[in-house]
């Protein structure tokens, strides 16, 4: 199958700039291979900013992708992505009129070789069905995983040596049929109605690919003598778990698109293609969830495993693309991340929160949240109300010494004011009168005296006064750089009323911005 007539050109040096973000600071290949990560509130801008700005981006530099696609309208948005930048050719839209047969696929990589990694695809299946039916983050006894990973890993042989093909849907039938006695395989009845009993006999007999002896009888072993003697209600579990879970792949688009025909393959990515998953949570429900799954789990596998391709599909990067990437989360991510940047693997997850993994994933998964979102690199935060994730943000960005200054006033006025009256009067009088006689003489003498007086006084005074007074100190202390109230109001989330400007705050692990920080403002034009 040719992936694509007219790949495009690409760049391969790690160091080749992607995207300006600040007049002194460029975005590279190096760290786009280290993933993006973007939150962001409903209506913050996180879409039509940061990520329109880094999706241009990656298409001008030649990536393949794979987009998974949680509201229909995002298919319409990347195909007008691409022929903005001239990438329209490159589309490949994966709706239901294509196919990926991901068993077939498996096998025809790896042959009998490949049979447990089939059984491994199974098993993920399973976790997806839980995910997109809210069970995955229940608590499950170890057992009945294992027990049904038995029976497939015994089923997958028997039915690829008899038929030389595999679907779910075999697999469902070859459990559901298989013999509860041993001696029910000898019954002609019994033998023409089970599935089952018909794979056996054309596997050992008449088989299309001939199974090597050593591997035929312990599947013989199994079915003729294990199989039979669990208990009954452990069987009816088995076969209940695969039947309920994965009957959506016996009919109707799950299996024309998983279980027929295949005319997409994750390889194409390799060779430029953008494959769009046009099966929208929204519109497709748990069958486009489940679905985008099982096709984003094989790319991932294809991805890790490019170096043993040719050289010509090696160096081209490709990016994995998840808006609303609650959807598309699986602790499968946690190791994929952990290796993809040596394969070239550019991945970039969009949410609005960080419960919004929690949820998805399970309470008693936390440490795999965690883990997945550590793995990023490069973190972008929008306008966000989640106290949780703007937390998250502000201890990410760390503490640092900063100055912190107080000061303090002090102003008075004082008034005082006084009067003193007073009046004061005085009289006297005085009279004194004597005679004398004598002799020779005689005499008289008469005095009368008085005197008065008065006085008044009075006195005011007024006293006006102010004081001011101004103090100033500034110490250092260890605090956060950014606090977490930053992230709920000081960030634009586009629209007229910002002028159509986005802004958020771009992090880098290891980043030395401006001053050595590792976090900046930045802004994009919707």
């Amino acid at each position: 199958m040719a992936l694509l007539s007219d790949a495009p050109g690409f760049v391969s040096c790690l160091d080749t700039p992607l995207l300006r973000i600040s007049p002194r600071d460029l975005f590279t290949l190096r760290d786009a291979c280290n993933g993006v990560h973007i939150f962001g509130a409903i209506g913050s801008g996180k879409t039509s900013g940061s990520g329109k700005a880094l999706a241009s981006a990656y298409l001008r530099a030649g990536m393949g992708f794979l987009v998974l696609c949680a509201k229909p309208e995002e298919v319409a948005l990347w195909i007008k992505y691409a022929r903005e930048n001239g990438r329209a050719r490159s589309v490949v839209i994966f709706d239901e009129t294509r196919g990926f047969n991901f068993i077939t696929y498996e096998l025809a990589r790896q042959g009998w070789a490949g049979l447990p990694n089939v059984t491994e695809c199974i098993m993920r299946v399973l976790e997806f069905a839980d995910h997109a039916m809210g069970a995955g983050g229940q608590a499950n006894d170890p057992f009945w995983p294992q027990a049904v990973r038995q029976a497939i890993n015994y089923a997958l042989p028997a039915i690829y040596a008899a038929w030389g093909n595999v679907t779910v849907a075999n697999i469902i039938d070859f459990v559901v049929s298989a013999a509860t006695k041993a001696e029910q395989y000898n019954d002609p009845d019994f033998a023409g109605q089970s599935y089952a009993a018909r794979t056996l006999h054309k596997m050992h007999h008449a088989p299309a690919v001939r199974m090597p002896a050593a591997e035929q009888r312990p599947v013989l072993e199994f079915w003729f003598r294990q199989y039979p003697a669990i208990p009954e209600k452990t069987r009816g579990n088995v076969s209940i778990s695969l039947s309920a879970k994965l009957d959506r792949f016996r009919h109707g688009r799950m299996r024309d698109c998983f279980c027929g025909h295949t005319d997409i393959v994750p390889e194409m990515i390799l060779n430029g293609a953008i494959v769009i998953m046009a099966m929208s949570v929204l519109t497709w429900n748990e069958d486009g969830n489940i679905g985008q799954m099982i096709f984003k789990y094989m790319a991932q596998r294809m991805i890790e495993s490019r170096d043993g391709l040719p050289p010509q599909y090696r160096e081209r990067p490709v990016a994995i693309w998840a808006d609303e990437a609650q959807y598309f989360v699986s602790v499968k991510d946690d190791e994929f991340l952990s290796t993809c940047r040596a394969s070239r693997a550019c991945v970039v997850f969009l949410t609005q929160t960080l419960p919004a993994y929690y949820a998805r994933l399970g309470k008693d998964r936390t440490d795999a949240v965690d883990g997945i979102v550590g793995k990023f690199n490069t973190h972008i935060f929008h306008l966000n109300a989640c106290n949780r994730t703007n937390t998250f943000a502000s201890q990410l960005i760390g503490r640092g010494i900063q100055l912190r200054s107080t000061s303090g006033g002090s102003f008075g006025t004082n008034t005082s004011r006084g009067m003193a009256q007073g009046t004061n009067t005085n009289r006297g009088t005085s009279k004194n009168s004597g005679a004398s006689y004598g002799p020779n003489s005689g005499g008289w003498n008469h005095g009368d005296g008085s005197s008065s007086g008065s006085g008044d006084n009075h006195g005011t005074n007024v006293g006006e006064g102010q004081n001011e007074g101004r103090s100033w100190s500034a110490a250092e202390t260890m605090d956060l750089l950014v606090e977490p109230s930053f992230f709920a109001k000081e960030l634009k989330s586009g629209g007229p009323a910002n002028d159509n400007i986005v802004s958020a705050l771009w992090f880098k692990t290891g980043g030395s911005f401006g001053g050595g920080a590792n976090a900046l403002i930045t802004r994009f034009r919707q």
